[in-house]
């Protein structure tokens, strides 16, 4: 089970491929890999598919730096849920180490750590697969895509103090200090980012705590079906005052497709309907149980642009039109 990565990981691969000439269908073929997964969060393909496409492309197109030059199209959202939970931490900090304790969620085949020192902290990656084809071009690939984390959280001007890498430099030395911004040295001990200490107690704007719950939740694992329904729940019910309760926005906040999220749920015995409708229930019986909110003002607050749907809604959901449940719940209430 080690083997694996998320299929986001090939976003813009196949685009890449294309731009040197090459067959990019004919390339995943050779790896085992179907096209139509490429991109996908709720996908898994081989770790050593990745690298070994990887390799190829660099030697065949003879592009040693394939694997940056593909970090440098992706967007750190490939990573899912590490990267809400990344972009959504308090403090950088909470950021860097949620990106190293749930590095797994993304790629169980990838280890990640923090080593703090006096005056700077070094982000290491590493494989936890000892025989990787191609390691140095899919090890390139990983430090690529750390730096758009990095830059996400700390904004684009972001330079570390230093990059060391494990192998020999595969291409000349100057590609790589453009590329990172900050001094490289091969033949290290390990792959790692180096960087102040003082970048860890920064803070972070526009936190969203709500998707940051959702994402550690939805990756703690040990509960992860009943965490991910309530996590949808959850943001229906935020969405639901603008209209926005919808499966496509819902899987956007979600960073998944659609259907992904409809095969999350079913495997809960949930749907999103159901889902919704049930948060609009529950939504109205606390609006209806405030006299001083309109009725009008009650059907726009779960998401209904005319008052004859909530009462249609109440019909259904209590057998009486919403004015009938508001006495009586009054009444219940004394």
């Amino acid at each position: 089970m080690a083997d694996l990565i998320c299929a986001s990981s090939l976003s813009q691969l196949p685009e890449l491929i294309e731009e040197h000439d090459g067959d990019a269908r004919a390339m995943l073929a050779r790896v085992g890999v179907d096209p139509a997964v490429v991109g996908a969060y709720d996908r898994f393909v081989p770790f050593t598919a990745l690298s070994t496409i990887i390799g190829l492309c660099a030697i065949e197109f003879g592009v040693p730096d394939f694997g940056l030059r593909l970090a440098a199209r992706q967007d750190p959202d490939i990573l899912g849920p590490v990267a809400i939970a990344a972009r959504n931490a308090e403090t950088i900090g909470d950021s860097f180490r949620q990106v190293t304790e749930f590095a797994h969620v993304y790629s169980p085949a990838i280890t990640a750590q923090l080593h703090y020192g006096e005056r700077e902290v070094a982000y290491e990656f590493d494989t936890v697969l000892k025989r990787v084809p191609y390691r140095p071009h899919v090890v390139e690939l990983a430090m690529g895509v750390t730096r758009s984390t990095f830059q996400m959280t700390l904004g684009r001007d972001f330079r570390a103090n230093r990059i060391t890498l494990a192998h020999t430099a595969m291409s000349d030395p100057r590609v790589y200090t453009e590329y990172f911004g900050c001094p490289v040295e091969f033949e290290a001990p390990a792959n790692l980012v180096v960087f102040p200490r003082g970048v860890m107690q920064q803070t972070l704007r526009r936190v969203d705590a709500l998707a940051y719950d959702m994402a550690i939740r939805f990756m703690t694992g040990h509960d992860r079906e009943t965490a991910f329904v309530d996590a949808v729940w959850a943001l229906i019910v935020r969405s639901l005052p603008a209209g926005a309760a919808t499966l496509d926005a819902v899987s956007t906040l979600l960073m998944m497709h659609p259907r992904a999220v409809q095969r999350s749920l079913a495997e809960d015995g949930a749907t999103f309907e159901q889902l919704v409708d049930d948060a609009r229930r529950d939504l109205a019986v606390s609006l209806l149980a405030n006299r001083g909110v309109p009725l009008s003002a009650v059907a726009r607050q779960i998401g209904y642009s005319e008052q004859s749907t909530l009462t249609r809604s109440c019909r259904r959901w209590f057998g009486m039109p919403p004015l009938a449940k508001r006495r009586e719940l009054a009444a219940a209430r004394g």
